[in-house]
């Protein structure tokens, strides 16, 4: 997944290898990375990245596609959260593309069911998958009519809100 630090104007390209309820393993710009969580609260999380302690405050995520924090009580900073953005500088308009195709979730939790599959046509709130989220089972809807292009889940991972689960045209 690829997003952008917007503030920094800073590329990050990520993928989780594992992931557990107390760690990640991950590859961030090339690095393999750990990622211990030693506390995650609604406004707050508290992390080890490498060893090294981090803390971040989330001043608002009320967009599904931009977060704002605070990191290691610096400055506030804005993420661009929609993957596969193109990088700046390296494709021409230097934009993020159609948006209107990703499908997020609207809640944290695990995956339980994938109703949806590839190439699989859909209907404006259509269950694509259910999530189990603070013990409630929870549906995932299309946001729009098209074709399930790319799931970019499995049953049994855990997701966050936000997360691009689908990409839909």
């Amino acid at each position: 997944m690829r997003f952008r630090i917007e503030d920094l104007g800073t590329d990050i390209e990520s993928e989780v290898k594992d992931a557990t309820k107390q760690s990640i393993s991950a590859v961030i710009n090339g690095k393999d990375c750990r990622i211990e969580i030693i506390n995650i609260g609604r406004d707050r999380a508290e992390f080890l990245l490498n060893g090294r302690y981090h803390s971040v405050r989330y001043t608002d995520s009320s967009s599904s596609r931009e977060l704002r924090m605070v990191v290691d009580n610096g400055d506030e900073v804005r993420i661009n959260l929609v993957p596969n953005a193109k990088l700046a500088g390296k494709d021409a308009g230097g934009g993020a593309g159609d948006r209107s195709k990703y499908l997020t979730s609207s809640v944290p939790g695990k995956v339980i069911s994938i109703l949806a599959k590839k190439d699989t046509p859909v209907k404006k709130g259509d269950t694509v998958m259910i999530v189990e989220s603070m013990k409630m089972q929870v549906k995932i809807k299309a946001h729009k009519d098209g074709t399930v292009k790319e799931l970019k889940v499995k049953e049994g991972a855990n997701i966050a809100r936000n997360d691009v689960i689908a990409i839909i045209e």
